[in-house]
């Protein structure tokens, strides 16, 4: 019978026999035989009927089929006949129960003569006097039953850990065991419109493969998705191709299914595959759904947590090999984890920080504003921006831009992670910048000053100058000759300070060419040391490079620098200066292209430069001095960018001051000194004059006259080229024309000169203005001119340009 055996508890078969009869040929004689033989016989399970003995008076098909051709037929004989064989039972078998008086008997077992497991229900028959006379059983075979029960328990008991390859590994072999096939392959699918799958647990013959990237044949691979449950299946051609790790086996046969996420996504395979047609395929196809189903929530797990640890170790390689330095802080600023790089970017070990407040690092100035911020938006999880200054382990102050980011951890605890960057360089170069805009704004007041006042200084310089080669020839009063000298002595030092407020001036550009570098400084420095008690220590090397510099610019820098570090050392000391070659091969913190360079550091040993005065220091108009003008240092910084170079500063109170400078190097030899005389040198001929201040054509006149020459003037381009044009026609042009570069209202000093040009091409043309730092004045012979007079200038000034070009 089926299933429903197990329901019956109480079977009773009375029969109307007379007295000659016995009950089983009554039964054997109703005209109900054949129904029941029939419907008997239709099962699969074993059914019997005995006697009160225990001997078989009947057996359905399915029993004589099984055990028939084996023993032979089995009517007549004893019911342990095809169960037990010739072994005795070791425990009352249910039809002795039955046999006995029982009711009924259901009983799982096993028989030493029939392989798996069974299930008997045994029940009694009786007379029509209520008189028992035997029995009838079903024995049903539920080893696949049994096989899916154990699949379960294995499932549910598995030792290693969920989500484990070991787990998977555990269900992959259990899988093996319960439905008996030799290969099982669990494979993990990361994208489902491409079917590449990573094996994660490959069994073969109780045998654990490597495993290996695998491509399932697109026949097998679009089975497997389209159905929804297992898939099963004979195999016509090879699965695996000849290259393929599993070419070997010698597969005819499948079952498998697609392993499914939460959202139904499929995860990955499940495919169990048999050399041979695989047997009772429909339990075979619920126990690998049950497996797969499992495989499925395991496979996912292990996703999870495979994404999580990934996750961790990236975010761990992120916060450990980060430029910026990560802390974690309490809601009370307390550090509770800090990066590895700690070290790099601070100088301190971790554990020098945790327990700590990171307030205590924060310069104090700026500890009180920013432990408030800190307070008052942690709590409420407002993430904070910070910028200030932390203390490295070696003491020194650097800035840092901050990020705060609150959280709440799963407890309730509010935490903050600070994500701090070291921003020295870039708030150097800010202060660079700044510094560059106010030098800016000081050169265009600067320009249109040292212009007007340059030119009031030609008409004071050359009427002293004048005056003073008169009083000479005359024997006058000595006295009045060095009064005369002292005014002119003034003059110079007046001419000094507007070249000072001229270099600030936009688009001043030094007149450079290749020199020695080691012997201005060693002239600057003798002559700015004369008198002192300070002594210099020079340090100048073999093979010294040539720098292109303005020698007049440089020897100003030095001098500024040389007489600062004089006037910190009020007690006496040494400057030590120092010059070597530094070949700058690539990009580094300083903002300087990649070079060759001359090295110019200068130390002293005073009172050294308080560190929030550092700075300061480079800025126009600031000192600490009672009598500075706080254009020293201003002018030193700005004639070395213009010479594309650099200088530094690094000092501390009471150790002194060291002044690093980086001037351009050349390949080119340094030029031969300007032999020019000193003397005054006369001439003949007659020279145009060009200016719009009659003062200067005044005096200018004067001078060229004393000098031997004619002069005629003009005040502006036009009456120039009417002078010229007149003079070329007639045949007498000017030896020499002295144009202002800038006429205001009129066509100034480079127009006049195209024109004029364009006339007399071997015309002798001299620039001058009152804008010395004027990019004409740096490179004239550029522009066309034969020679430059920056005013304010005297006699000899003159006298060396008309002799050097006439």
């Amino acid at each position: 019978m089926n299933d429903t055996v197990g329901k019956i508890q109480h079977v009773q078969i009375i029969f109307p026999m007379n007295k000659t009869m016995t009950p089983m040929d009554h039964l054997m004689h109703t005209d109900t035989t054949e129904k029941w033989e029939q419907a008997f016989d239709a099962l699969t399970d074993h059914v019997m009927i005995l006697d009160h003995s225990g001997n078989i008076v009947w057996a359905n098909r399915a029993i004589r089929d099984q055990v028939e051709p084996h023993i032979g037929p089995i009517v007549g004989h004893h019911y342990q006949r095809p169960y037990y064989r010739d072994v005795l039972p070791k425990n009352p078998p249910p039809w002795e129960t039955v046999l006995a008086g029982a009711l009924s008997a259901i009983v799982e077992t096993s028989f030493p003569a029939m392989a798996g497991d069974f299930l008997v229900s045994c029940y009694p028959l009786f007379n029509s006097q209520g008189t028992q006379w035997g029995a009838i059983s079903v024995v049903k075979d539920i080893t696949d039953r049994k096989r899916i029960e154990v699949a379960l328990r294995k499932i549910a008991q598995s030792d290693p850990t969920p989500g484990s390859i070991a787990f998977l590994r555990s269900l992959v072999k259990d899988l093996c065991q319960a439905i008996n096939l030799p290969y099982v392959i669990l494979a993990d699918l990361e994208n489902s419109a491409h079917p590449i799958t990573q094996t994660v647990a490959i069994l073969a013959h109780g045998t654990f493969l490597e495993n290996f990237i695998w491509t399932p044949s697109p026949e097998l691979f679009t089975e497997l998705l389209k159905v929804k449950g297992c898939a099963w299946n004979s195999v016509s051609t090879p699965l695996f191709p000849s290259t393929s790790h599993l070419s070997s086996w010698e597969v005819t046969s499948y079952m498998g299914s697609a392993l499914r996420g939460p959202a139904g996504q499929i995860i990955g395979i499940l495919l169990a595959l048999s050399p041979k047609p695989i047997e009772n395929p429909h339990v075979a196809k619920s126990i690998v759904q049950l497996f797969a189903a499992k495989a499925a929530s395991e496979l996912q797990r292990k996703k999870t947590e495979d994404a999580l640890r990934d996750s961790e170790q990236r975010y761990r390689a992120i916060v450990e090999n980060a430029y910026d330095l990560i802390i974690e802080i309490s809601s009370q600023g307390e550090c509770h984890y800090v990066s590895p790089n700690c070290h790099a970017v601070l100088g301190y070990d971790s554990a020098d920080m945790l327990g700590k407040s990171f307030f205590n690092f924060v310069y104090p100035e700026e500890r009180p504003k920013l432990t408030e911020s800190f307070h008052t938006n942690i709590g409420s999880l407002q993430e904070i921006d910070m910028v200030c200054r932390i203390q490295t382990k070696q003491g020194e102050w650097r800035w840092f831009e901050s990020h705060v980011h609150p959280f709440r951890t799963s407890i309730g605890t509010v935490k903050g992670v600070i994500v701090t960057r070291d921003i020295t360089e870039q708030k150097r170069l800010e202060e660079e910048r700044l510094r560059a805009t106010k030098l800016e704004s000081v050169g265009l007041l600067a320009g249109g000053i040292a212009h007007d006042f340059n030119n009031i200084l030609t008409s004071v310089f050359a009427n002293i100058g004048l005056a003073k080669i008169v009083a000479a020839k005359n024997s006058s009063s000595p006295s009045v000759v060095e009064r005369l000298s002292a005014a002119e002595k003034a003059c110079l030092r007046a001419r000094d300070l507007t070249k000072q407020l001229l270099t600030f001036a936009k688009g001043g550009a030094p007149v450079k060419s290749t020199t020695s570098i080691a012997s201005i400084i060693s002239d600057t420095v003798e002559f700015a040391l004369r008198g002192s008690s300070v002594r210099c220590g020079l340090q100048i090397p073999e093979g010294l490079w040539p720098v292109v510099v303005d020698e007049g610019q440089i020897s100003q820098v030095l001098q500024n620098l040389v007489i600062n570090a004089e006037q910190a050392m009020p007690e006496g000391g040494v400057i030590e200066v120092t010059l070597e070659n530094n070949a700058i091969l690539s990009p580094t913190d300083l903002p300087l292209k990649p070079g060759n360079y001359v090295q110019v550091t200068v130390t002293d040993q005073g009172i050294g430069i308080p560190q929030d005065h550092l700075p300061k220091i480079f800025d126009p108009y600031f000192t600490t001095k009672q009598k500075g003008s706080g254009l020293g240092l201003a002018t030193t910084y700005s004639i070395i960018k213009r010479h594309e170079g650099y200088i530094t500063v690094s000092s501390a109170l009471g150790k002194g001051a060291c002044f690093t400078l980086y001037l351009p190097a050349s390949s080119l030899k340094e030029a031969s000194p300007d032999e020019t005389p000193k003397a005054l040198i006369h001439g003949k001929g007659r020279i145009l004059v060009m200016d719009d201040e009659d003062e200067i054509q005044e005096i200018l006149g004067k001078m060229l006259e004393y000098l031997g020459f004619d002069v005629d003037f003009a005040s502006e381009g036009e009456k120039a080229l009417s002078h010229y044009t007149t003079a070329f026609e007639q045949g007498s042009p000017y030896i020499a024309t002295i144009l202002d570069l800038t006429i205001p209202g009129g066509m100034g000093g480079k127009e006049t000169l195209r024109k004029i040009k364009a006339l007399h091409p071997e015309a002798a043309v001299i620039v001058s203005s009152g804008y010395s730092n004027d990019p004409v004045m740096a490179r004239f012979q550029q522009f066309g001119f034969s020679g430059v007079i920056a005013k304010p200038y005297n006699l000899l000034d003159l006298s060396k340009v008309l002799s050097h070009i006439l």
